[in-house]
């Protein structure tokens, strides 16, 4: 079978038997190549990954994070001949043609950056995210959350943005915006770089044809002060990257940290190490001014964000 035009980049960190679904079903997508750009495993899983037919290993040596880790991959000499990449989280399980399907569409549509499928939850009944959209607190969010899944043979449609669960990016889409913002180390890095490639021009797209199931976020209830530290700072800072003036007065004078999701990292964390992480999250907002002054000058700015 003619492989297809995309390579996989799969980030790791102690991934274990999530990871190692996540491969099997790889194995049915006929990619060119599949590479795991590991965040300092333990040596036993280096080796079992390793061990694996078709799958290539980059080695970090440490953990520095989704966003470095997958630019990291993206450009490695095994994948940056082919026309498309894709990164698909380690905990995630893409069904049967899931790649295929996204390519296609890539391919049918040169005005697309990025597309993906339809990510259902572990169970495969609900959707866990359609793409990314922004609520009222100018929150990124996934679409479609808890709802019943769209029709697999449904045309693909627009959406605002793509997730880092399991998207697949035009690469010199991805080239000439500078991948993802590696200062992010996690988190908000996908909404992010879908902003500034909306601001190049470019479009989203969900393709109901293509599933895949997610597990969740296991890292994150592993580190949740740093979670929590990093999702405050980084909606501010993508706020703050891609908005016009007006826009960035709006949604971040009124709203830096909203409150509910203040209440969410107080029941995650108590209050007082909720409040702690707030405060850490300003500090790397301060220091991030320069990165992201230059980052606005870049490309036009949003007026919005989009619906």
């Amino acid at each position: 079978m003619e492989k297809l035009p995309v390579g996989v980049v799969v980030v790791n960190w102690n991934g274990g038997a999530l990871l190692d679904s996540c491969l099997g079903a790889l194995d049915a997508q006929g990619a060119s190549r599949v590479l795991v750009v590991d965040n300092g495993s333990g040596a036993e899983e280096l080796r079992r990954i390793a061990a694996r037919e078709g799958v290539f290993v980059l080695p970090l040596g440490a953990n520095r994070g989704f966003a470095p880790a997958s630019n990291a991959g993206a450009v490695d000499a095994r994948l940056k001949a082919l026309p498309y990449v894709a990164f698909v989280n380690n905990d995630a399980i893409l069904e049967p043609g899931y790649l295929a399907a996204c390519v296609a569409a890539l391919e049918g549509d040169p005005g697309l950056a990025a597309v993906q499928g339809v990510v259902l939850d572990a169970e495969g009944r609900l959707v866990d995210g359609l793409g990314i959209g922004w609520n009222r607190r100018r929150e990124a969010v996934q679409l479609g959350r808890g709802a019943s899944p769209p029709p697999a043979d449904a045309p693909p449609f627009p959406i605002a943005g793509v997730s880092g669960t399991a998207a697949v990016y035009r690469r010199v889409s991805f080239e000439r915006s500078s991948g993802f913002a590696g200062s992010f180390f996690a988190w908000y890095e996908d909404a992010d770089l879908s902003l500034r490639l909306l601001r190049a021009g470019g479009r989203f797209a969900c393709v109901p044809s293509a599933r895949a199931r997610h597990v969740g976020s296991a890292t994150g209830r592993r580190i949740p002060e740093v979670k929590w530290r990093l999702l405050f700072a980084n909606r501010f800072r993508t706020l703050r990257r891609n908005l016009s003036a007006r826009a960035r007065l709006g949604a971040l004078l009124l709203r830096p940290v909203p409150l509910p999701s203040l209440r969410a990292a107080a029941r995650d964390l108590g209050p007082w190490r909720a409040l702690l992480a707030a405060a850490s999250a300003a500090r790397l907002i301060l220091a991030s001014v320069p990165e992201d002054r230059a980052n606005r000058r870049e490309l036009p700015l949003l007026p919005r964000l989009p619906e």
